[in-house]
């Protein structure tokens, strides 16, 4: 199974914002963000987008 979109979410420096998807099978996480980056794994879909949010909270 691939990753499946699940929303959006905004980075806290630049407000930009970003696609966030969800593997369900392995729990991957990954943003587009310079093209699609890993940002960890999560359990379910509201802690992968908590994850997603956490990770570009800098950037």
């Amino acid at each position: 199974m691939s990753a499946q979109p699940l929303g959006r979410v905004q980075s806290g420096r630049t407000r930009k914002s970003y696609e966030v998807k969800w593997n369900q099978s392995n729990r991957d996480v990954y943003i587009s963000y310079a093209g699609w980056s890993y940002a960890g794994k999560a359990s379910s879909a509201g802690e992968a987008m908590n994850r997603a949010e956490a990770w570009l909270y800098d950037k």
